[in-house]
């Protein structure tokens, strides 16, 4: 259990197994509402990343449950996480059982605006609202 006060709520979109339907990939999907503690990646982290993909935006997580990895072999994606008016896809999920405090720690990477269709366009109204408060403290 990760301390509460580093804890915030998040949406967290967990799809089901890749259908195709008409010829296009269709996925189910629930949303979830769970605490985390997110953050970017620091720089030895970043660091440690191949060359190619330190310019992708990347966050970490920690938080009590596991959140789902992408699954190339079933088609299944990752969970998507709603951060700062963007979101971004789980790649990784591991649990952290060698301290008293035991926890997940998730790695995510953004998910480009071209994989978002149309049913992401519910949620087009938190982006704007997020970017209209960022400008106010501007």
């Amino acid at each position: 259990m990760i301390v509460d006060i580093f804890r915030k709520k998040y949406t967290v979109r967990r799809h089901s197994k890749q259908q195709i339907v008409r010829g296009h990939a269709v996925y189910d999907y629930e949303e979830l509402q769970t605490l985390l503690n997110v953050q970017p990646l620091n720089p030895d982290e970043i660091q440690a990343l191949p060359e190619g993909e330190r310019s992708v935006k990347r966050v970490k997580a920690f938080g009590d449950y596991p959140l789902t990895a992408a699954d190339q072999f079933s088609g299944r994606p990752g969970d998507w996480l709603f951060y700062k008016g963007s979101w971004y896809e789980c790649k990784s999920c591991v649990e952290r059982d060698h301290t008293p405090i035991g926890h997940f720690r998730s790695e995510f990477v953004i998910v480009p605006e071209t994989e978002l269709d149309e049913n992401m366009q519910e949620l087009q109204v938190l982006r704007d609202d997020f970017e209209r408060a960022a400008q106010a403290f501007v």
